[in-house]
C-alpha cells in the first residue's frame, strides 16, 4: 500500500513540473534559511560552552549611583580580590584579577606578530579553562614564563618544538614558554586569547608596583570560580558592600557577580538592568526561521487545494470504487512526505553551499554536523513536523469531497476555501512587508547614528600604539620627522585611543560638586592633540607650548561642563587629589564610546610627550597607501623590525555598528528569501487563474478585451491583497521597531515614508510577478483557447 502511495505520488510530481518545482523549490529554500537559522542559534546558545564548568565561573561588577542614574562598571582593584580570597574563601575556589586583552607585540628571532592575551593571578588557567597540548606547566606560573596557543606556535615556530624557548613582548621583556595550549573556540569571549601569562609579571612589565596596595587602582576586571553548591545570587548578597567598606565612596558601589553563562546573551548593563541584546537576537531571528518555514508550507497547501478541481474527479473515482477516506488522506500524505524529503534533500545541498557566505555575514565559524546524531534527529523531527503541518489541510480538503458532486462537475470552490486562500497569501506578504520595514528602520538607525556629530575629523585619522620599546621616548624627533616627510599634517600622543575611554577619576573637585557626582573620563594629551583630530573649541582656547602653565591646565567637554554646573568656566579652578587645575577651554563633545549613548564628562589633561598611543593626521592631498609609505619609512628609523598595527579612526569608529550591521544583513537576507517564496506562491496561483480562467479570456479577447484589460482582471486580484498585506504589516512592524529602538539613546524616527516605499516595494515585485502569467494567458490566440475548452 505504502510503496503504491509513494508511487502514485512520484508520478503526479513529474506530470505537474511547475507545480512541483515551486512546491519543491519553495519548502527547500524554506528549510535552509530554518537549517542556517538553526546552527545559528546552536553557535549562539553554546557560546562560552566550551568551559567544562562555566555555570560556576563569574565576573565581578559593580552598581554605582550617580544623581539618580545607576552606571555598572567592570574595572575593579587588586586589593578587592584579595579581600575576598581572605573574608570569602569558602564560598569561591578561585578568585583571580586579571588585565585586559591588550594587544602585545612576540617577537622570536627575526620575526614578530602581534596578539592579545591576557595575564593573570593564580588560578587564571581554570577560569579560561587552558587545555595544555604540550609542555608541563607549574601552576602558578613564575614571572616571566608564558603559555602560547597552539595557533600562535605555529605563526611563530611553525612545526619546531617552542618548549623553553625564549619571545620578547614588546620587544623588550624576555619570557620562557612554558607551555602550549589549545586555542579557545571561536564561540568564546576569550576567543582572541593567544598568549597567557602571570599577574606578577604584568605588573613588573608595566611598573605598576603600587596597585597591589590601591583600592582605587580600578583597572582590573575580576574572575571567580564559585565553590560547588554556592550560587551566584547567594555570593553577590554577601560580597555586596566590600568596596563601601574600604573606601567609603559615595557612589556606594554595589557588587555583584556576573554569570559567564549571561555574558553573551545579557552583554550589557543599563541603569543597573541586564540588556537581553543577545537573547532578543535569537529569538527574533528563530521567529523569522519559522515564519520562513510557514510561508513555504503555505504555498504547498495553497497550491495543493488551488488545484482541487484537477484531482476532484480522480478523488471521486477512488472513492466510487471503494477507497475509504484514511486511503484518500495517507495518498495525499504520501505526496506530501515525498517533497519535503526532495525538499530537505535540496536544502542541505543549499544550505553547505551558503554556509561559507552565511558565516562571512554572521560573523561566525560554523561548521555543518554532518556527524552529528543530534542535528540528524533534529532534521527527522522537523521533517515529521512538517509533514504533517503541510500535508494536513491539503488532505483533509481533498479527501471530504463528496463523490456524488464530483463525478455530476458541481463541484465549486466554497467561498471558505476561496477565503482561506487569501488570507494565506496576505500572511505570507505581511511577513514579507514587516521585514522589509525593519531592515529599512534598522538600515536609518546605522545611518542617523553614522550622520552623529563626532566633534573632531576621523577622515585621515591613523592611531598606533606604542608595543614596542623602540617608539617610546621620542616625541619630538619623531614628530619633526613625520612633518618633514611631507605625509602627515599634525602628530600628537594620548594615553588611550581615541574609540574608548580607558581612564576614569572621582578625584576632580569643583566648587559646585555633589557627593553623587559621577565619575569623570580622563584623556591626557600633548598639545598638539585638537590640532592632530580638528577639535571643536566652544570657549577659551587650545592647550600650547608656549603657557609652561599648561601642564596644570584642563580642558573641558561640553558635557563636563554641564555636570560642574560652571556657567563660566574659563579660568575656573578644579582640583585632582587637592591639585589645582586651571580650565582654559571648552570642547564640543567627542564621541569616544558607543555611537548610541550620550557622551560621557571628559577632562583633558596636557602632558609633554611620552603616552602609550601615537594619533597622526595624515595629508589630504595625498592617497591613504602613499601616505603610510612614508610614515611606515619614518617609523622603521626608530623601530627597524616593526610590526605597526595602524588603526584607522573612520573604521574603527564604524565596527561600532557591527551588531546593528550584522542584524540588518541576515534581515534583508532572509527578508529576500520571504519575498523570493512568496513570489514563487503567487507565480503557482497566477498561473492555476490563468489556466482556470482560459475559456473567459478567450471569449473576452474575441469581444474586444486588450491585452491591458486581460492582464488588469487577472492581476486586480492579487493587487488587493497586497495592498491589505501592507495594512496589515504597518502596525506590526512599527510596534516591534519602535520597540527595538528604545533600547538607544540616541536614536532615529520611524518615518512615514518607509511604509510607503515598503508597500510600493512589495506591490511592483507581486505585480512583476503575476504579470508574466497575466500577459501570457492574455497574448493566447482565443480560437485555441476556446478549442482547449
Amino acid at each position: 500500500m505504502i510503496r503504491n502511495y509513494i508511487k502514485i505520488a512520484f508520478r503526479n510530481l513529474v506530470k505537474n513540473k511547475v507545480y512541483s518545482f515551486i512546491n519543491i523549490g519553495g519548502l527547500a529554500v524554506g528549510i535552509t534559511v530554518a537549517m542556517l537559522i538553526g546552527l545559528w542559534i546552536y553557535d549562539e546558545l553554546s557560546f562560552d560552552k566550551y568551559h567544562s564548568e562555566h555555570e560556576r565561573i563569574a565576573l565581578l561588577q559593580k552598581n554605582r549611583s550617580f544623581n539618580g542614574n545607576i552606571i555598572t562598571e567592570q574595572s575593579m582593584s587588586i586589593p578587592l580580590a584579595a579581600k575576598l580570597r581572605e573574608s570569602y574563601g569558602n564560598y569561591f575556589e578561585e578568585v583571580v584579577a586579571s588585565s585586559y586583552g591588550g594587544e602585545k607585540s612576540l617577537t622570536v628571532n627575526d620575526k614578530t606578530i602581534t596578539k592579545r592575551g591576557l595575564f593573570m593571578e593564580t588560578g587564571g588557567e581554570k577560569i579560561l579553562d587552558l587545555k595544555i597540548l604540550e609542555g608541563s606547566p607549574k601552576f602558578p606560573l613564575a614571572p616571566f614564563e608564558i603559555l602560547i596557543s597552539d595557533k600562535t606556535k605555529e605563526a611563530l615556530f611553525e612545526n619546531k618544538n617552542a618548549i623553553n624557548q625564549t619571545v620578547h613582548l614588546d620587544k623588550n621583556t624576555p619570557f620562557k614558554i612554558v607551555g602550549v595550549f589549545k586555542s579557545l573556540p571561536q564561540n568564546a569571549t576569550y576567543r582572541s586569547t593567544s598568549f597567557y601569562s602571570s599577574m606578577d609579571s604584568y605588573l613588573q612589565k608595566e611598573d605598576w608596583l603600587d596597585a597591589k596596595k590601591l583600592w582605587d587602582e580600578n583597572s582590573f576586571p575580576i574572575y571567580v570560580k564559585l565553590a560547588k553548591n554556592v550560587s551566584a545570587e547567594q555570593a553577590s548578597t554577601l560580597i555586596k558592600d566590600e568596596i563601601y567598606k574600604a573606601t567609603q565612596d559615595p557612589s556606594k558601589p554595589a557588587l555583584f557577580l556576573y554569570p559567564m553563562d549571561s555574558w553573551h546573551l545579557y552583554p550589557e548593563y543599563k541603569n543597573g538592568l541586564p540588556v537581553a541584546t543577545g537573547k532578543d537576537n535569537i529569538l527574533i531571528f528563530g521567529l523569522i526561521g519559522i515564519l520562513t518555514i510557514l510561508l513555504a508550507a503555505i504555498n504547498f497547501m495553497n497550491l495543493s487545494t488551488a488545484r482541487s478541481e484537477k484531482r476532484a474527479k480522480e478523488i471521486g473515482v477512488r472513492k466510487a470504487i471503494g477507497s475509504g477516506r484514511g486511503q484518500i488522506i495517507g495518498q495525499f500524505y504520501a505526496e506530501t512526505l515525498l517533497t519535503i524529503l526532495l525538499s530537505a534533500l535540496l536544502a542541505m545541498v543549499l544550505a553547505q553551499i551558503a554556509l561559507p557566505f552565511f558565516n562571512e555575514l554572521a560573523e561566525k565559524q560554523i561548521d555543518f554536523p554532518w556527524k552529528n546524531p543530534a542535528f540528524w534527529l533534529a532534521i527527522t523531527l522537523f521533517s515529521g513536523l512538517l509533514i504533517l503541518f503541510a500535508g494536513s489541510y491539503p488532505a483533509l480538503y481533498l479527501s471530504s469531497f463528496q463523490p456524488i458532486k464530483v463525478l455530476k462537475g458541481k463541484m465549486q470552490s466554497s467561498s471558505f476555501e476561496l477565503f482561506s486562500r487569501k488570507g494565506l497569501v496576505i500572511f505570507q506578504f505581511s511577513i514579507s512587508i514587516v521585514l522589509i520595514i525593519s531592515t529599512t528602520v534598522i538600515y536609518k538607525q546605522i545611518q542617523f547614528t553614522k550622520s552623529r556629530p563626532l566633534g573632531y575629523d576621523t577622515k585621515g585619522l591613523v592611531q598606533i600604539r606604542k608595543n614596542n620599546e623602540e617608539l617610546r621616548g621620542h616625541f619630538y624627533a619623531m614628530r619633526q620627522d613625520l612633518l618633514n616627510s611631507g605625509a602627515v599634517v599634525e602628530m600628537a600622543e594620548t594615553n588611550s585611543p581615541m574609540s574608548e575611554t580607558w581612564h576614569y577619576s572621582s578625584h576632580y573637585t569643583w566648587p559646585t560638586k555633589t557627593a553623587t557626582a559621577e565619575d569623570l573620563v580622563t584623556l591626557r594629551v600633548t598639545p598638539e592633540f585638537g590640532k592632530t583630530i580638528d577639535w571643536k573649541v566652544m570657549a577659551g582656547r587650545d592647550f600650547s607650548r608656549a603657557f609652561s602653565s599648561d601642564t596644570s591646565s584642563v580642558i573641558l567637554n561640553e558635557a563636563a561642563v554641564k555636570l560642574m554646573g560652571l556657567k563660566n568656566p574659563i579660568n575656573q579652578v578644579i582640583r585632582k587629589d587637592g591639585k589645582p587645575l586651571t580650565v582654559v577651554g571648552v570642547v564640543k563633545n567627542i564621541v569616544m564610546d558607543s555611537p548610541f549613548d550620550p557622551v560621557r564628562p571628559t577632562v583633558f589633561e596636557m602632558i609633554k610627550a611620552n603616552a602609550p598611543f601615537i594619533t597622526i593626521k595624515l595629508k589630504p592631498e595625498l592617497s591613504a597607501a602613499e601616505s603610510i609609505a612614508k610614515m611606515e619609512k619614518v617609523l622603521k628609523t626608530y623601530d627597524p623590525a616593526g610590526n605597526f598595527n595602524y588603526l584607522f579612526a573612520d573604521r574603527d569608529f564604524n565596527k561600532k555598528f557591527f551588531r546593528e550591521k550584522r542584524m540588518s544583513s541576515l534581515i534583508s537576507l532572509f527578508a529576500i528569501l520571504a519575498i523570493f517564496i512568496s513570489c514563487l506562491g503567487l507565480f503557482g496561483l497566477a498561473s492555476f487563474v490563468a489556466e482556470q480562467r482560459t475559456k473567459e479570456i478567450g471569449i473576452r479577447k474575441v469581444l474586444g478585451a486588450s491585452v491591458a484589460n486581460l492582464w488588469q482582471l487577472l492581476s486586480k486580484d492579487f493587487v488587493v491583497l497586497i495592498i491589505i498585506s501592507c495594512l496589515v504589516a504597518a502596525p506590526i512592524a512599527y510596534y516591534f521597531m519602535n520597540n527595538w529602538l528604545q533600547k538607544y539613546t540616541y536614536r532615529t524616527e520611524i518615518s512615514w515614508w518607509i511604509f510607503v516605499i515598503s508597500g510600493a516595494g512589495a506591490l511592483l515585485i507581486t505585480l512583476l510577478t503575476v504579470s508574466y502569467q497575466s500577459i501570457k494567458a492574455a497574448l493566447m490566440n482565443p480560437v485555441k483557447s476556446l478549442k482547449t475548452e
